[in-house]
């Protein structure tokens, strides 16, 4: 998995459940593959989101991890926020990670098909030493 991603291959799907869809080519061992139990996405145990207007930050245990352009353009800044008030109010985001483009279109889509990885990943706590 590549360290940045590029905003160009970032997708943020509003509607029931948050989701950044990331497209990526590399392989993505670190993430567990994508499943649905029960309609709800499985949890990303050990990762955590820190989700920004410019950038977010989705960190796996260990070294895993990676940082992903945010804003594409100053005309989406609104959409950006509400974005980000459904993560807030979701305590995180669904993460999945796809191949190509067309993956990465709609839920239906990211949800059926076949080699995703991902799931729901929680926001990070506050670093309660940081806020003193």
């Amino acid at each position: 998995m590549p360290s940045l991603i590029s905003r160009e291959n970032a997708f943020h799907l509003n509607g029931s459940r948050p989701t950044l869809v990331l497209v990526s080519a590399e392989p993505v061992e670190q993430l567990p593959v994508f499943e649905l139990g029960s309609g709800e996405p499985s949890v990303c145990p050990g990762w955590q989101l820190v989700a920004g207007l410019a950038v977010s930050v989705v960190d796996g245990p260990g070294e895993a991890g990676f940082l992903v352009d945010g804003l594409v353009s100053p005309d989406r800044v609104e959409e950006r926020f509400t974005w980000l008030r459904a993560v807030d109010r979701a305590g995180g985001a669904v993460v999945a990670v796809v191949g190509s483009r067309e993956q990465a279109q709609d839920w239906v889509t990211v949800a059926g098909t076949g080699g995703v990885r991902g799931g729901f990943v929680p926001l990070a706590e506050p670093d309660e030493e940081a806020a003193q």
